[in-house]
């Protein structure tokens, strides 16, 4: 039984960078792979910082993706100090991501 690969909009990558930009110093964000494990029912989404660190997140349910607040922890922990944003934004706080160079997944 094959199973339809899961996308998202743009919109929802959009989303993602959001929270990516509240924690981080980011300049470019390339969204590689998402897919969902049919076992746990999670969805895993990959994508590389700044053409340099290669990292992802999983969420439960793809609907996490349709909002825009939220912040995300990147692991490793010790690779991502650097770039860390001190002190992050809060969750809700707004970002503007114009200036961050967005790849799509497809694209």
């Amino acid at each position: 039984m094959f199973e339809n690969k899961p996308t998202l909009t743009k919109e929802q990558q959009d989303n993602v960078v959001r929270w990516i930009d509240r924690g981080y110093n980011v300049s470019s964000v390339e969204f590689t792979n998402f897919q969902k494990d049919n076992v746990t029912g999670s969805y895993h989404l990959q994508f590389k910082l700044n053409n340099k660190y290669k990292t992802g997140l999983t969420v439960n349910d793809s609907k996490e993706f349709n909002n825009s607040d939220g912040i995300v922890t990147l692991g490793p922990i010790e690779d991502f100090r650097k770039i860390e944003k001190n002190p992050s934004l809060s969750e809700i706080e707004k970002v503007d991501i114009s200036s961050i160079k967005i790849k799509y997944l497809g694209e």
